[in-house]
């Protein structure tokens, strides 16, 4: 299947060469070309590119402002006529940086760089979820079910594990549950709380309850939160 790409530069001759070389590589197909980085960013609120490429310097926002701002969602290939932004460009991830004026050839072989990256995430399977965690308590190293657990709160000196059956208390700061229970569905819902959505009864005026608990839905965490629990468009 063809990458589904965008080129963004605001310079028309430079997008059109870069236009006419994706439509010469079956692998490739192109969605739309930008001259306004900007404008770029809007579409892929509602597109989902498998490959950009990108100038570096643009009036309205650079080539790593932009990939900045994109956090990693997409593969990046930089066509700038500079080359002393090429660290910068690897640092923020660009797979391969093409400088102007491209060949063709020079071209191809970024995007075979991009497919066979693509190619060997595809292969690896992804590691399974674990599904507990161990808890350094008072005297003791204690293992948790994850699916047990309904949600983790940040004490004064603590942090409290509360789950099924018991609360556990431990000197493990917040932000380190936050890293090991993400992938598996917990959200931040406070400054001092994470909880399960799976395990949520209901919410009420920026309250969640959970059994007889209930915790609060911090201000700046209510719209994420909708968000991740799908209740707002």
């Amino acid at each position: 299947m063809a990458l589904k790409c965008i080129v963004i530069d605001d310079e028309p001759l430079a997008v059109q060469v870069l236009v006419n070389f994706i439509k010469k590589t079956p692998d490739l197909q192109l969605l739309r070309s930008f001259l306004n980085p900007l404008e770029a960013l809007a579409f892929m609120k509602e597109e989902k590119p498998d490959l950009i490429f990108l100038d570096i310097q643009m009036p309205e926002l650079s080539g790593i402002e932009f990939m900045q701002l994109a956090n990693g969602a997409t593969d990046i290939i930089i066509v700038s006529a500079y080359d002393e932004y090429a660290v910068d460009s690897f640092d923020q991830e660009a797979v391969d940086y093409l400088l102007k004026p491209v060949a063709f050839d020079r071209f191809a072989r970024a995007v075979l760089r991009v497919i066979n990256r693509k190619t060997a995430t595809a292969a690896t399977p992804a590691p399974a979820k674990q599904e507990y965690i161990f808890v350094r308590t008072d005297k003791r190293i204690v293992r948790l079910d994850i699916k047990d657990i309904l949600f983790v709160e940040a004490l004064r000196n603590y942090v409290a594990i509360q789950t099924l059956k018991h609360k556990i208390l431990t000197l493990q700061n917040l932000r380190s549950f936050e890293e090991l229970l993400a992938p598996h569905g917990f959200i931040r819902v406070h400054k001092s709380y994470l909880a399960a959505p799976d395990k949520i009864d209901s919410i009420e005026r920026q309250r969640i309850f959970i059994g007889a608990h209930n915790i609060p839905i911090g201000d700046a965490y209510m719209k994420p939160f909708m968000e991740a629990i799908h209740l707002l468009k």
